[in-house]
């Protein structure tokens, strides 16, 4: 359950709040830090895929087949974007809600029925994070050729969405609240996840959009995943068995390295920055859907 971890990053998310409330953190700022922190676990943290499909099927791995069928994946998702790239956001929103909420998750997740609930919570998550900050997903969505909505289309929808994202959260909760010993396998981990989740919110309601992001995606997301994918390998978690983890991750890190910083080059260099920055996304979007299929096989034991 990686309560430890997540306690500190929780800690560790109030102490970046109290920084940008003493130093007023200007946007150019925000964006070079969440730069950083992806270059230094975010890409990373996906770039263990063929080492994890190697060690979950041991001598029945063939590379030259993963990798196949990896980039097979990625051309077909990028084909949905280009011809369907409504659908395509759609699909994107459903697994990132899929996997934000397996990270999230404290509960159990041997049943269908658990699956549905943290990707519904995952989904109520991401939802909430578009709407409230619907000015910058603007950037992205009123860049998509042939859509159907337009600007002031998709800020009336958001403005309907928000509140009924915080409305679903709270509801999703009260539910699990009467089923607790059959999604939690102790209580206590009930009671957490409602701790982790008011905490997320709140950061993402006060923190500033460019930090949040820096702090979920960047911290949360990518190094509850990491360690995830530490204890899959029995590495210590100790400073030796992060840098190990990283060291594994650097050869397939280091070639997304080379293209985010092209493209940051790109959007430095352009003028058009906002269609560059949808490039962005859209890349990311069809590593995602890959990732997902190869790190959902990870089984996180219990914490004792």
């Amino acid at each position: 359950m990686q309560i430890k971890l997540r306690l500190y990053l929780i800690l560790f998310a109030f102490f970046l709040f109290l920084v940008d409330q003493v130093f007023f953190l200007n946007t150019s700022t925000q964006i070079s830090f969440l730069i950083l922190v992806l270059i230094l676990f975010g890409v990373p943290h996906g770039a263990l895929d063929l080492y994890i499909d190697q060690h979950l099927h041991k001598s029945d791995s063939n590379q030259k087949i993963f990798l196949l069928k990896y980039i097979g994946n990625i051309i077909a998702y990028a084909l949905v974007w280009y011809f369907f790239p409504i659908a395509a956001l759609v699909i994107f929103i459903l697994i990132t809600a899929y996997h934000f909420g397996e990270i999230d998750w404290l509960g159990n997740t041997e049943k269908l029925i658990h699956k549905l609930a943290y990707s519904v919570i995952g989904l109520l998550w991401i939802l909430l994070l578009l709407s409230k900050n619907i000015n910058f997903a603007l950037q992205i969505f009123i860049r998509m050729e042939r859509s159907a909505f337009n600007e002031n289309q998709w800020v009336h929808l958001a403005n309907k969405i928000y509140p009924l994202t915080l409305i679903g959260l709270l509801a999703v909760y009260a539910v699990l609240f009467f089923f607790k010993g059959s999604f939690f396998s102790k209580n206590k981990y009930y009671y957490y996840s409602i701790l982790q989740q008011i905490t997320l919110i709140t950061f993402a309601f006060f923190m500033p959009l460019w930090l949040c992001f820096a702090f979920y995606f960047g911290f949360w997301h990518s190094l509850l995943s990491f360690d995830k994918i530490r204890i899959t390998f029995s590495m210590p978690n100790d400073f030796n068995g992060w840098k190990r983890l990283l060291i594994k991750a650097a050869p397939f890190s280091i070639v997304a390295w080379f293209g985010f910083v092209y493209i940051t080059f790109l959007t430095l260099n352009s003028k058009d920055a906002s269609g560059i920055f949808t490039l962005l996304f859209i890349s990311l979007s069809v590593l995602a859907l890959p990732h997902l299929q190869i790190f959902t096989k990870i089984k996180l034991k219990e914490d004792r």
